[in-house]
């Protein structure tokens, strides 16, 4: 009897560590599999698949000019109007020049980047005053910068980072933050959340040294080779991540590609 009962213990035994082992096997394979997915979407694939998704690469390299209207209104922490701007940009990627051109109250502004020198122009005065210079300089390559994302994220001065993905409004997402060689310790901290089915840029987190704003792509403007943002507006946020009031909202038309 007693022998009887210490086979049946050793083969209860032998199946749990069968069990285990099979468990354990079972377990090492999702992990395996999960592995193997997360390795497949790559910080640099994802953008890949995002600047394929503007129209590809070859297709911006190729582009020697590129001009366009934009809308630019601020809004008060009230919700009032506080500025309102219909803004002229060209940009020569390959010299390189550009220009922003616009009016504000009966004065015609300029600024014009010839070779990396900043020159701001009122009422076809050259304004010389050095803040007046750095301020210029600011805003013309801050509109540079937003127009050729997502392209420029393929630079080799940009280090991409894969954060983790989230959901919000029953979407998948990723996140890639980015930051650039030889920037300041205080530069501006770009996020960029992309649709993992469209791998399309639904919006940016940007993180100043004063405030975080949280930028969103409505609409995208598909009358050229290359996809680029029609509607966005920028909202503040505060120190939980939520937003406060809407600051900004910005219009883009009348793109003009011209190719080498």
């Amino acid at each position: 009897m007693v022998k009887h009962m210490m086979i049946m213990m050793t083969a209860i035994i032998n199946h749990i560590k069968k069990t285990e082992v099979e468990c354990f096997g079972f377990f090492i394979s999702i992990l395996i599999l999960f592995s193997c997915q997360k390795e497949s979407h790559t910080t640099v694939d994802i953008i890949d698949k995002t600047v394929e998704a503007y129209g590809g690469l070859d297709k911006w390299n190729d582009m020697k000019q590129l001009s366009f209207d934009k809308e630019v209104t601020l809004y008060g922490e009230d919700g009032s109007l506080e500025r309102a701007t219909d803004q002229f940009q060209l940009f020569q990627f390959h010299k390189p020049f550009g220009k922003i051109e616009w009016e504000e109250d009966s004065i015609s502004h300029m600024i014009i980047n010839e070779d990396g020198k900043i020159i701001k122009v009122e009422n076809d005065t050259i304004i010389s005053a050095p803040n007046a210079t750095k301020n210029a300089g600011r805003a013309f390559f801050a509109s540079e910068f937003v127009i050729k994302q997502p392209f420029d994220l393929l630079s080799d001065k940009a280090t991409l980072t894969r954060e983790n993905d989230t959901i919000f409004n029953g979407k998948d997402f990723y996140i890639i933050s980015v930051a650039y060689k030889d920037e300041a310790p205080d530069a501006d901290r770009w996020h960029y959340v992309i649709d993992k089915q469209t791998f399309l840029i639904v919006a940016n987190k940007v993180v100043l040294k004063d405030h975080t704003s949280w930028v969103e792509n409505l609409t995208y403007d598909t009358t050229t080779d290359i996809k680029f943002n029609a509607h966005r507006k920028s909202y503040r946020l505060n120190n939980v991540g939520e937003k406060t009031y809407l600051r900004a909202e910005y219009f883009y038309t009348n793109y003009s590609v011209q190719y080498r």
